[in-house]
């Protein structure tokens, strides 16, 4: 576990396993990944309960889900969008977070 006086112990035990930090912000990068996510959990930011899930299509009739994940700490907000992937779906879920679509995404 880590010393920083900034960083927290989470009740969440996806956190407690985490050796890697991963900084993310919104000028340099499209997208965040989970590890991103948690680093910023750990450093104080509260993750708000609902998620909305945006769908972004790619060339190719590709498309992909993408949950925008509102954190804030200390005043400050900052919108997280993440790719959807198996670990953020397990921690959406098992988090009990309310997922609620935008741009006229329907949920499954």
């Amino acid at each position: 576990m880590a010393t920083d006086d900034n960083i927290k112990p989470s009740p969440n035990y996806h956190m407690d396993y985490m050796d890697v930090t991963q900084h993310w912000h919104p000028g340099s990068e499209s997208y965040a990944g989970g590890d991103a996510l948690l680093t910023m959990i750990s450093r104080g930011w509260q993750m708000q309960r609902d998620v909305y899930v945006e769908k972004r299509d790619f060339a190719g009739m590709r498309s992909v889900s993408v949950y925008i994940v509102v954190l804030e700490r200390d005043g400050e907000i900052v919108e997280m969008p993440i790719l959807r992937n198996p670990y953020i779906n397990r921690l959406l879920r098992t988090g009990d977070y309310n997922q609620i679509p935008r741009d006229g995404v329907e949920l499954g």
